[in-house]
């Protein structure tokens, strides 16, 4: 096993394209048993397998969007969000632990893979040779890092798809049959006449444009070509049609307004965005939907319920009796944010919740 490491807290630059290739592509797993000369201190320990600081700001930079890496969240948010990336360190290392005892290996073929796309983000091999040498590695060190990567993104895979049977779906649209109601609903047309909202003075000229149509409108002319020639929203491409909309979509004031309206009777509104002629081509009034409509509706939100739920057991699981040391006090202090688990959608909300290891 190589005892070289990836070092991102320096050389980062001239090694940009690798360590993004390496982020957006897996979840590596970073740490290693022992650090190699000049690389940055061990901020935790996990059943001894050392975890550096320089690994600790790759994943934090995968889990804050680009713009607001460390400049724009207020040092309490940050730290919060820098312990969660710690505990996913240590959460892979597990994994990855429990999947190699297992007997668990890497495919040959999808390393190999994996590096001929970093390598492809190069312009020549000795650029991309160069990249692994900014970071500590030759390719054979590469490679390891990526089969570690690898195991550890198969066996959180394999952990994210739960059995979701048709007794399941069954049972589940017997107990909440009342959720599954699809809301009143009307097939809309409209067209916009914007007014700025740092100037007001626009609003005068934008009504009269609205009356304008109005009036065209009225005396026959056809909305669909009108809507493509005046209209300044985006909908005019598709000669004003909306679709079907349901309360919760529209500005409030123009909801109000449309959902008054009588069907196939032109309108003229006030709205967020300034001036609105529409017309409700249909309306539906609210409906039961049936088990078949509700169906795949039932099975994504089981199948999301159940993995996450699962996944959090399992990680649960692996922290007992793990030895988790946190060397860096603060951190060690610090409360994680809870990001969302697999399924859960990106970790643009968070809240804090409990903390993995300790300081000893």
């Amino acid at each position: 096993m190589t005892s070289r490491r990836v070092s991102v807290g320096t050389g980062l630059v001239a090694a940009s394209a690798l360590v993004a290739f390496v982020a957006a592509a897996t979840a590596l797993v970073w740490s290693s048993e022992t650090a190699a000369p000049g690389t940055t201190r061990a901020v935790a320990f996990v059943n001894g397998t050392a975890i550096f600081s320089d690994d600790l700001d790759l994943r934090l930079s995968q889990i804050l969007p680009l713009a607001s890496f460390h400049g724009n969240l207020p040092p309490d948010q940050l730290l919060s969000l820098k312990r969660a990336a710690l505990d996913e360190l240590v959460l892979d290392e597990l994994i990855y632990r429990e999947a190699a005892a297992a007997g668990h290996r890497p495919s040959p073929a999808v390393v190999g893979t994996e590096v001929s796309s970093a390598r492809a983000r190069f312009d020549s091999d000795e650029a991309f040779a160069a990249a692994l040498r900014e970071n500590g590695l030759d390719e054979a060190g590469f490679r390891e890092r990526l089969g570690r990567a690898v195991v550890v993104r198969e066996a959180r895979n394999d952990r994210a798809h739960p059995e979701i049977t048709e007794a399941d779906l069954a049972a589940y649209y017997r107990d909440n049959g009342p959720k599954f109601q699809r809301p009143e609903q009307v097939r809309l047309r409209q067209i916009l006449f914007r007014v700025d909202p740092a100037d007001p003075a626009t609003a005068g000229p934008a009504e009269a444009k609205a009356r304008t149509a109005l009036k065209q409108l009225s005396q026959g002319e056809s909305f669909g070509p009108l809507a493509r020639r005046v209209s300044e929203d985006e909908y005019r491409v598709k000669d004003g049609e909306m679709g079907f909309v349901h309360r919760g979509r529209l500005d409030r004031e123009f909801e109000d307004a449309v959902f008054a309206a009588p069907v196939r009777q032109l309108q003229l509104a006030r709205c967020l965005h300034g001036f609105e002629v529409f017309e409700v081509l249909e309306r539906q009034p609210p409906a039961q939907l049936t088990f078949e409509q509700a169906r795949p509706i039932i099975a994504a939100g089981l199948a999301r319920q159940r993995r996450v739920e699962g996944l959090r057991a399992w990680k649960a699981g692996l922290l007992v009796g793990a030895r988790v040391q946190i060397r860096d006090a603060e951190l060690s202090r610090a409360r994680p944010a809870e990001l969302a688990e697999e399924g859960e959608g990106k970790a643009g909300g968070w809240r804090r919740r409990g903390p993995i290891g300790d300081a000893r």
